[in-house]
């Protein structure tokens, strides 16, 4: 589709969104706009679309939930994983996070 019409925001349309259910995510990382440092967000999660919400859940704690027609969603060039930006319905404030995919099943307990 060479000449298909994109999206405004530069991000997936809403039916690329929906099919990242269920994936799972190795971790999630934030970079600080100021210092531009990388803090790790979670470990082990998976993200989740519902409805009306784009989730990714890291060890039972959101990483970071937004609105799903407010989302704006990317792969990273190396298909390793996304950048989703947004205004985070927990905390009020824009964010952005990359979450690197997992090559497999997560699990919630493992075993050291």
């Amino acid at each position: 589709m060479l000449f298909a019409k994109k999206n405004k925001s530069g991000g997936m349309d809403m039916k690329a969104l929906r099919l990242l259910d269920k994936k799972p995510v190795k971790y999630v990382t934030e970079r600080d706009g100021e210092t531009f440092r990388e803090t790790k967000v979670g470990d082990e999660g998976a993200i989740n679309v519902s409805d009306t919400e784009f989730t990714v859940v890291c060890g039972g704690v959101n990483a970071i939930r937004c609105a799903l027609t407010e989302v704006i969603a990317a792969e990273l060039m190396n298909k390793s994983g996304l950048t989703i930006k947004g205004k985070d319905l927990d905390t009020g404030k824009m964010r952005s996070v990359i979450a690197y995919y997992s090559d497999g099943v997560v699990s919630a307990d493992r075993k050291r």
